[in-house]
């Protein structure tokens, strides 16, 4: 990520969002010399970084996703495999509906 794009609000809105990585590229890259809250960034990179640390080795220690489901776990007919299936179908309709929204979007320009 640039530079450019640091600010401190994208950085507090990807780590409010989960997206610890990001945030913290981003805290990073903010110049702490010139900005009042250099304090409070740099004890959040802390802070992150710790708890991101806290999650790997939480992670580590997890037994081996029980919990998920593979795909050739999944039978025809059972419950799962129609929500995948219905998911999949609405996925694509968002895909086919911002598809049609962008060209809408350029044959008004034109």
């Amino acid at each position: 990520m640039t530079r450019n794009f640091a600010s401190l609000a994208l950085a507090r809105l990807y780590e409010k969002q989960g997206y610890i990585d990001d945030a913290l590229e981003i805290y990073r890259a903010i110049d702490t010399s010139r900005n009042p809250d250099a304090q409070n960034i740099l004890d959040t990179i802390s802070r992150l970084d710790a708890q991101k640390k806290t999650a790997s080795s939480a992670e580590n220690l997890k037994a081996p996703n029980h919990d998920v489901l593979k795909p050739d776990q999944l039978q025809a007919g059972t419950k799962e495999a129609g929500m995948a299936r219905m998911l999949e179908v609405w996925l694509k309709l968002i895909v086919i509906q911002k598809r049609v929204d962008t060209f809408k979007a350029i044959k008004a320009r034109l």
